[in-house]
């Protein structure tokens, strides 16, 4: 069997296990019919992964026009022959003319465009410590090929895999960049930019194929629209799939219509507050070595990547989803924080809620609410009396989340649970609900709502974080109702007392305390767990955390 088949049928294997979302139709009904600006390269690979067997002839015929040929059932790639010209850098060979259809303006937009390409070769080979893309066998050299052509009008840039025999999983691939990025459809940056932020995610691209050429689509994509950002920041035009996105929470999150650009915030996320850019590797990294031809590996492999953080792709989905509501820069939001969310606030405001209202006496039900996997709903709930949420299930596995902003102040409570109650005595500003959908073991997601009666709160402790410390501060958060002195106490697992503090609190207020990890003598503790203790006037409650020192 061929390298060509093996490719068709191993695909067509994936598409019908994962449930891919994305049809050979959708494919090129986005090729030729989209009317803004697309990186076009999933909608090729879709279509050389997949197929011609869904497209008339003349479909097929349409296909030559963007350097694809259909061999039987199949679609494969054919660079182009007709540029006459290449200069090269340390790492790319770049194929340009002069002349006719496909002329660049001068030999210093090709120079520009080859110097660009070398700052994102530093950024992910020196600086993220990625793999370079797999060398072409066939070729006569072993520089990275990119072609500056007449691309067709609304594509940033396209990467190509082609037949090339390497070993699985990976492909060998090849650039077709734009010979000018100064049309009007391109005007909200300058050419520059343009051409910036098309490499840095098309090269990505040729990264990922290296790693793993049977990844998911939208695990591609969404790693790749976040590669710009984190290279040329400032750049922004990432910013243009977000009020889409955010106003589809009931869009899986590896949906792989155009809802896969956006989610590159789930990766922002990740980059923020679970281990950085390397995390985003490891996920690569964990692609590579579980890479399937017929079994969906990209939860699994995002999965692995944060289990050092003491993480997974649900916990890191479902902070995400409060994140998205919060849509913070505060240091008050952490672990909920955007760095940019003033900047996110400029094109979105939050996902869309349903409005609930509460009066206490009543007992209100949302009933037969659902979801499909990785989907989420968001509530906004009024009320002026303490009030009990409860989430039963009907079918599948849920997460259920308040966020509760505080009135005239950068704060917000966050609680997750299937019962939550929620005290509107300290003063709020508004309150939110999210319910988000997981288990892949399932197969449908339906559920129910109760809103009754809840109670006054003496005061509350939160979930320390981050835990474990790794090094870092421990914040201890408190929501005090009533006037009261909380004590606060950590002890070891013998039962000794670490450190203390006594507060008082004369009016409701939510505030973080924090514990730097050092004892009453101002020594650090040695690594392990720990309990923290909180007693109030009638109350008490405690939390355990792990202790570690940050790693050298």
């Amino acid at each position: 069997m061929t390298w060509i088949n093996r490719f068709l049928f191993y695909f067509g294997i994936t598409a019908i296990l994962t449930g891919e979302s994305i049809t050979v139709m959708d494919s090129y009904n986005t090729l030729f019919g989209n009317q803004d600006p697309i990186h076009a390269t999933p909608h090729i690979t879709n279509l050389i992964r997949n197929g011609a067997q869904e497209l008339s002839t003349n479909e097929k015929m349409d296909l030559a026009g963007l350097g694809l040929a259909v061999l039987g059932k199949n679609i494969v790639a054919l660079a182009p022959v007709d540029l006459d010209q290449s200069y090269d850098t340390e790492h790319f060979r770049l194929f340009y003319t002069l002349d006719g259809y496909d002329s660049v303006e001068n030999l210093e937009y090709v120079i520009q465009v080859g110097q660009v390409f070398e700052q994102v070769w530093t950024f992910y080979m020196d600086t993220l410590e990625f793999e370079p893309p797999p060398s072409d066998p066939d070729a006569a050299h072993d520089l990275y090929e990119v072609y500056l052509e007449n691309l067709p009008t609304y594509y940033f840039g396209v990467t190509y895999t082609t037949n090339a025999n390497i070993s699985d999983p990976a492909c060998v691939s090849y650039i077709r960049m734009r010979n000018n990025y100064s049309g009007n459809q391109f005007s909200n940056h300058t050419e520059l930019e343009n051409i910036k932020v098309t490499a840095v995610h098309e090269f990505f691209h040729s990264i990922q194929f290296g790693y793993n050429c049977f990844e998911r689509l939208w695990l591609m994509e969404a790693t790749a629209v976040w590669s710009e950002d984190e290279l040329y920041n400032g750049i922004n035009d990432h910013y243009r799939y977000m009020a889409s996105w955010f106003s589809n929470p009931d869009k899986s999150i590896d949906d792989e219509s155009s809802h896969m650009y956006g989610s590159f915030i789930y990766f922002q996320y990740i980059d923020e507050h679970l281990g950085g850019p390397g995390t985003i590797k490891a996920c690569w990294d964990n692609s590579n070595s579980l890479a399937s031809p017929v079994n969906d590996i990209s939860v699994a492999a995002v999965d692995a990547a944060l289990e050092p953080y003491n993480s997974s792709f649900e916990d890191a989905y479902i902070r995400m989803r409060i994140a998205n509501r919060i849509l913070s820069a505060s240091e008050n939001a952490d672990p909920y924080s955007y760095n940019e969310a003033d900047g996110y606030r400029t094109v979105v405001t939050g996902p869309p809620e349903q409005y609930l209202i509460f009066e206490q006496g009543n007992i209100e039900t949302e009933q037969d609410q659902s979801l499909r996997l990785y989907e989420s709903l968001y509530y906004s709930l009024t009320t002026e009396s303490p009030v009990k949420i409860k989430l039963t299930k009907s079918d599948g596995e849920f997460s259920l989340s308040s966020i509760v902003k505080h009135q005239g102040t950068e704060q917000w409570t966050v609680r997750t649970g299937d019962e939550l109650n929620i005290d509107p005595e300290i003063g709020i500003e508004w309150i939110s609900l999210v319910v988000s959908s997981l288990g892949l073991d399932e197969t449908n997601w339906d559920f129910t709502l109760q809103f009754k009666d809840g109670y006054s709160e003496d005061f509350t402790f939160f979930p320390p974080y981050p835990n474990p410390s790794y090094g870092n501060t421990v914040h201890i958060d408190l929501q005090v109702i009533s006037e009261q002195t909380i004590h606060t106490k950590v002890y070891d697992l013998l039962g000794r007392e670490m450190w203390s503090s006594s507060n008082h609190f004369s009016d409701p207020e939510l505030v973080t305390l924090m514990w730097n990890g050092l004892n009453k003598e101002g020594r650090r503790v040695a690594n392990g767990i720990y309990l923290i203790k909180l007693e109030g006037r009638s109350d008490q409650k405690s939390h355990r955390i792990t202790l570690l020192k940050k790693s050298k």
